[in-house]
């Protein structure tokens, strides 16, 4: 139940990327020298991630809402923060390496196309479970 629950924040998290990505693709173009490649494993641990911090951010956002002062809203993000590293160190990313991520899977529709593969594959194996 909990990874069915994983798998659709996956998938909600990977639409959203989706959303946002042909505007950024058209101006990005095809000129980038250099071209930045991941394997299916890493892919999976970024899915994973964002998965995790999908459900920590709406964690926040309801938190926030039963805070009162600025003080309790600073306590409420400086955990959620730990919480947001440790969902990282899980899927064995650094902060800057799932950034890095988000921003090339953004700018590359051949890519987009993988994770999206990707996540297809995991809701199905999670399904069958």
């Amino acid at each position: 139940m909990h990874n069915r629950w994983i798998n659709s924040i996956v998938t909600a998290c990977l639409l959203s990327i989706l959303c946002s990505i042909p505007a950024m693709a058209q101006n990005q173009g095809n000129s980038e020298a250099a071209e930045i490649t991941y394997t299916n494993e890493e892919l999976k641990s970024f899915l994973i991630a964002n998965a995790g911090l999908y459900q920590l951010q709406q964690q926040a956002v309801s938190q926030m809402q039963n805070t009162e002062t600025d003080q309790q809203k600073q306590e409420v993000m400086q955990s959620i923060n730990q919480q947001m590293l440790q969902v990282l160190q899980q899927a064995g990313l650094t902060a800057d390496e799932y950034n890095s991520m988000g921003q090339t899977i953004q700018s590359d529709v051949q890519l987009q196309e993988k994770v999206h593969t990707i996540a297809s594959e995991l809701f199905q194996q999670e399904e069958h479970q």
